[in-house]
């Protein structure tokens, strides 16, 4: 019994130790990334909870085990509008960097409370990931630097578990949504096709037609099968590659904003908030000390305020529904949020790109000069 409790708790060293060794990065990076992932919330995946206060109760239909299922209906709109405005200041409070930890857990439990009533109408979505996400950062001291009232600041080990955990809850994820997607798809039946599912739906349902929605119609039927293939194969392999060694989860990450903006260009299927969940392992560490003498400057602090309150501004004007540049508005109008993801990732790709190829350099270089 010995022996076996031995060997299991070697292979579950061994098993955190490679999953360490393959997402670390400096707590400067994270310092640099909490103000990006503040603007990202404020500005391209910004949640929004007022809207639920309108949707009558004959839709109200909570799962079992969530928060709302001990109420009889949504509460009153007033609610949800407070909700939405602690929202905006728990993410400037976490952008600035004033005890982060605080604002970024805040934030968590108030995104909660809002996504189990928006989760109450029949539909679970992906945001669940969020939270986590957000969650293991608070814990990983991204507060303690680049902040106004600083955080106290954690051990290296610590930032390298949450870094750790948060790639394995994501692995997981992962490979839950590919399991599925394997028992259902992968059936050798080339006259059945899980992708094509969501194909027709974005052309002939959701009628978004951007981009290279409708461009597969020329192809045969069976050569789409690759399609249900690559998607499982991709979801299920993340595990895999993160336990290869950093240089594989790198080109993992690599190969998931590839897939993520073919996605778009497909299938318009933004996912918008997987970004920050695969930019958190880039280590931009490096340019901590150029940043913090950037933003010393009068004029750049002074541009960057003056941005900090537009931001501000663009959310609750969408909150209060104002009819002056009502950003949020404009941007699911007219689509415009599209091209703006179609950006963002095909940043994301240049990013892993650079960061993957940098990986691979390293490793040919510390091969040659053991």
């Amino acid at each position: 019994m010995k022996r076996l409790l031995a060997l299991v708790e070697g292979l579950n060293k061994t098993f955190w130790d490679r999953v360490r060794v393959s997402t670390e990065v400096s707590q400067e990076s994270l310092w640099l990334l909490r103000p990006f992932v503040g603007i990202y919330l404020l500005m391209i995946y910004s949640p929004f909870f007022a809207w639920i206060g309108e949707v009558p109760s004959v839709f109200f239909y909570p799962p079992l085990l969530s928060l709302p299922n001990l109420l009889s209906g949504f509460p009153p709109a007033w609610f949800f509008l407070w909700l939405d405005i602690l929202v905006s200041i728990s993410i400037v409070l976490m952008t600035l960097g004033i005890r982060a930890k605080l604002a970024t857990r805040a934030l968590v439990l108030l995104l909660f409370v809002g996504y189990n009533f928006q989760f109450s109408m029949g539909k679970i979505d992906h945001n669940i990931f969020l939270l986590i996400f957000l969650g293991c950062l608070s814990f990983a001291g991204w507060g303690s630097g680049f902040a106004l009232i600083p955080d106290k600041p954690v051990a290296k080990l610590i930032v390298q578990k949450c870094m750790a955990l948060l790639a394995v809850l994501f692995c997981f994820g992962m490979f839950t949504a590919g399991s599925v997607k394997g028992i259902n798809w992968i059936d050798f039946d080339i006259t059945k096709n899980g992708f094509l599912r969501w194909y027709y739906s974005s052309i002939y349902v959701k009628q978004s037609g951007m981009f290279l929605s409708g461009s597969l119609n020329a192809l045969p039927y069976a050569w789409l099968d690759i399609f249900d293939w690559g998607g499982v194969f991709f979801e299920l392999s993340a595990f895999l590659l993160l336990l290869a060694g950093r240089k594989f989860w790198k080109l993992w990450l690599l190969g998931a904003c590839t897939f993520h903006l073919l996605n778009l260009l497909i299938l318009n299927i933004a996912f918008s908030a997987n970004f920050i969940f695969y930019v958190a392992f880039i280590d931009f560490g490096r340019y901590y000390d150029w940043a913090k003498i950037q933003f010393s400057k009068s004029h750049i602090l002074w541009i960057s305020s003056t941005s900090l309150l537009a931001f501000l501004y663009f959310r609750f004007a969408y909150i209060f529904d104002s009819s002056f540049f009502n950003y949020h508005k404009l941007l699911k109008a007219d689509k415009l949020s599209m091209y703006i993801i179609l950006v963002v990732w095909s940043a994301g790709v240049v990013l892993f790109a650079y960061s993957t190829w940098n990986e691979f350099k390293l490793g040919k270089k510390n091969h040659s000069n053991p």
